[in-house]
């Protein structure tokens, strides 16, 4: 994925008659809605839990209706659960996303509409709860795994000033494998539903 994306940003610097538009940075913040399932244990009953994300990329236009867009994001996410009594289960990473942007309605309109898919990998910086899940779960020791793969798709509605452009994304964001290095809880799966509002500034 690195050097793809240095392929696409040599293309959109050295072949300007392929490219529409011009490469753009972007900053972003939001929040994240987040549940932690465990697959296969449903004595563990969880709501969802509200987080923070923030982060910034660079998105490379490669037709008139089509971009990519790569980000690196801090998020948080994990949620509550309420068995015996009550605990928390939190988890930092760093997230890095590569996104196809596909506009419904013309970048040049305002606003233009899009939706945008592509595979997420994050990386884990802490966690917490670990403990309590391993007493309840009556095993010897539990966590999470460094990585975390997942998938993440969504809409979203841009509006082009003359030195910057507003946008707005809703994303669903899921893990396609556990996260958890011992199953005997059963299979943990992260699930994110986060709405961000963001700048570009073209380079």
């Amino acid at each position: 994925m690195k050097h793809f994306g240095s392929l696409i940003f040599v293309a959109a610097i050295f072949c300007p008659t392929v490219t529409f538009g011009q490469p753009a940075l972007g900053v972003r913040w939001g929040v994240n809605v987040t549940t932690l399932e465990i697959q296969g244990a449903p004595q563990y009953a969880s709501t969802g839990h509200i987080n923070i994300k923030v982060g910034a990329g660079v998105n490379l236009p490669v037709q008139n209706r089509f971009s990519l867009q790569f980000y690196g994001d801090y998020v948080k996410k994990g949620a509550e659960y309420f068995t015996l009594d009550e605990f928390m289960v939190t988890i930092d990473y760093i997230e890095f996303s590569g996104m196809a942007n596909i506009s419904l309605v013309s970048p040049r309109r305002r606003p233009s509409l899009f939706v945008i898919a592509g595979p997420t990998v994050a990386v884990k910086v802490r966690s917490t709860g670990e403990v309590a899940l391993a007493r309840r779960g009556r095993i010897d020791s539990f966590a999470f795994k460094t990585l975390d793969v997942g998938v993440a798709g969504g809409i979203g509605t841009q509006v082009a000033f003359k030195a910057m452009t507003l946008k707005a994304e809703l994303l669903y964001n899921r893990s396609i494998r556990a996260i958890n290095e011992i199953a005997d809880l059963g299979n943990m799966i992260n699930h994110a539903v986060s709405l961000s509002l963001g700048f570009g500034f073209p380079i």
